[in-house]
């Protein structure tokens, strides 16, 4: 969890929705995304109750078991408390509200305007789909006077505190396009389908180590997936794409194939240009009410939007794609590839991995799991390259050796047959398993030294009789 929040602990999502049945205790999970855009788990607390010193407690836990790192967004719900605490603890952190929850919330507190016509589509736009202040701002602006809510108290609280839901106040910081906690909740769903009623926190254990080893094993499955194989682009020949593919997981590489096919309907009109940087207006017709301004150094490959998706979400935006694909830009700019994406994010030999003297310091199912990850990316490097393939099974061998010099023979599955590697041709092992008639001769040879097979047992278990004059003793 430590290595995981290494690399993917920019985007930090809690909720404390979940009570354990036995002790209602609160649990709080700690969850991130991935680079195949799935749940990681970097940690799990319980709580006795959600005051600000509680919660302070909790965050200090934490952050001081991930080396001090604090993420660059935390996804929260509505709570007064949580929210204390993460300005005491996270005061660099971006602290954003669920948007679910203030949907659900706005049942309750404006039901009335929510029945009304169109309401829901302006509502929802402000909450998911505003891409400057400039927009949400002419949003709110109709919204309000349309529907005459000025004086709505629970409309002007959410109006106060827009910069923590409203997407076009937090593009500057990274959220992979999170706008719930959902994922944390979707964590507390998957532990307490597992659980009774009467479960502790023993029977809450299991079913949290359940979980991760569920979600470490479909993330696995994603990154043999994507070393095996490539996705099927929409149009052959993109240069620009073909490079994406190659770089980028498959989830990650089809979001960047819906930018390039976005930015494939938009118009673009250059309006400066001066010493080789290019400034365009950039927009799709009957789609986007405003023009996306976007800034294009030609010598630098320096690129810019003012829709701001990549620093919200680490991928180029449609607008950006349109210009690079007009100045024929065959590659995604290296400065414009975020690690956490790639398909290669988990060989940094310097990224998260536990350092050999905290080895011994780590429980043996954490280490196990770690060094498994190790071997098998190495294994799938290593299956199409006879050269390679040697190295490893050499460096096996030599790993081998030294802890059977300390700690006695290891006999591996399979070691005794004889097999011929380099011809292709396997042998029978030395020790056959007997058959047919072969069997009925060893019983009767068994039978006739005094042993007695049971009837039961298939020929595998064996009694012996010895016989007196008078009984025989089993």
């Amino acid at each position: 969890m430590m290595r995981d929040y290494e690399l993917f602990g920019d985007l930090l999502v809690h909720d404390t929705t979940h009570r354990t049945n036995k002790y209602d205790m609160i649990c709080g999970p700690f969850v991130g995304m991935n680079h195949h855009c799935m749940n990681v788990m970097f940690g799990c607390g319980f709580l006795l109750n959600e005051r600000i010193e509680s919660f302070v407690w909790l965050f200090r836990s934490f952050l001081r078991s991930m080396n001090g790192k604090s993420p660059q967004s935390i996804m929260t719900d509505q709570c007064a408390a949580m929210a204390a605490a993460i300005s005491q603890v996270f005061p660099t952190s971006r602290h954003r509200l669920c948007i679910w929850h203030i949907g659900e919330n706005s049942k309750k507190h404006i039901k009335g305007l929510r029945n009304q016509k169109d309401f829901l589509d302006i509502f929802n736009c402000l909450l998911k789909h505003t891409d400057t202040e400039a927009e949400f701002e002419l949003y709110w602006t109709r919204m309000v006077t349309t529907y005459k809510c000025h004086n709505n108290s629970w409309i002007e609280k959410l109006y106060q505190c827009r910069e923590k839901w409203c997407p076009a106040f937090n593009k500057d910081y990274f959220s992979g396009g999170i706008l719930s906690s959902q994922r944390s909740e979707t964590t507390n769903h998957s532990i307490s389908r597992r659980l009774s009623k009467t479960a502790g926190l023993c029977d809450f254990y299991s079913s949290f180590v359940g979980v991760v080893s569920e979600w470490r094993s479909r993330e696995n499955g994603e990154d043999v997936r994507c070393s095996q194989g490539v996705p099927t682009m929409v149009i052959d020949d993109i240069k620009i794409l073909s490079h994406a593919r190659d770089i980028y997981t498959i989830e990650i590489y089809y979001l960047f194939e819906a930018q390039f096919l976005k930015g494939a309907s938009c118009y673009q009109e250059c309006v400066q240009f001066e010493g080789g940087v290019y400034k365009y207006h950039v927009w799709r017709p009957e789609v986007d009410i405003i023009r996306h301004e976007v800034i294009f150094n030609v010598r630098e490959l320096d690129i810019w939007c003012s829709c701001k998706l990549f620093t919200e979400t680490g991928i180029l935006c449609c607008h950006c794609l349109r210009i690079l694909n007009v100045h024929c830009v065959s590659e995604v700019p290296n400065k414009y590839i975020m690690k956490r994406w790639t398909k290669r994010v988990l060989e940094d030999e310097n990224a998260g991995i536990i350092p050999p003297s905290q080895c011994f310091n780590v429980p043996s199912s954490v280490w196990t799991l770690e060094i498994t990850r190790k071997f098998q990316k190495l294994v799938v490097y290593c299956q199409e390259n006879s050269e390679a393939r040697k190295i490893f099974e050499q460096a096996v061998l030599d790993a081998k050796r030294k802890v059977e010099h300390e700690y006695g023979p290891i006999f591996f599955e399979g070691e005794d047959c004889d097999v011929e590697s380099s011809s292709g041709v396997i042998k029978d092992p030395s020790n056959s398993r007997l058959k047919g008639s072969q069997v009925e001769d060893a019983i009767s040879n068994i039978a006739g030294n005094g042993y007695l097979v049971h009837p039961m047992s298939g020929g595998s278990t064996f009694c012996h009789v010895r016989s007196n004059s008078n009984q025989e003793d089993n």
